[in-house]
């Protein structure tokens, strides 16, 4: 099965049974913000502000799509509820994908929209969920 998606260092599929789908935003390039060109009255054109000092970036939205799978009610309760704690608890939490080795520091901006797919009876339960993060200052 999937692993390398960290969440505060420790694996979210062997953690929290917690495995992605797909997520987008992660790899955006990100919007600069702020004054980034000034057209002088005497010159033509305008003169673009390149330095270093002068470059600030817009906060990072990341959107994660997965699945949590267990094999009992009980398991499946835990690990859902332990990904929930770490997730709304407060502060940033470390996230890192597997095809990267940059850590985002995110918080859970809109919280986790949550479909049980399976019934509670079955043998293998699994629920859906969709999740909003944000990285505000991103590098």
């Amino acid at each position: 099965m999937q692993s390398g998606y960290l969440l505060d260092g420790n694996d979210m599929a062997s953690t929290y049974g917690v495995y992605i789908q797909k997520s987008k935003g992660a790899f955006d390039f990100i919007k600069r913000k702020g004054v980034t060109e000034h057209s002088w009255d005497d010159e033509d054109g305008v003169q673009a502000f390149t330095d270093a000092d002068d470059i600030y970036r817009d906060a990072r939205n990341i959107k994660m799509e997965g699945f949590i799978k267990a094999d009992t009610k009980t398991d499946f309760l835990t690990k859902l509820n332990a990904f929930k704690a770490i997730i709304i608890s407060p502060g940033l939490h470390t996230l890192k994908f597997p095809q990267s080795d940059t850590i985002y520091s995110v918080y859970c901006k809109d919280g986790l929209i949550f479909t049980m797919q399976t019934g509670w009876s079955n043998t293998i339960l699994i629920g859906k969920f969709i999740l909003m993060l944000r990285e505000t200052s991103p590098l």
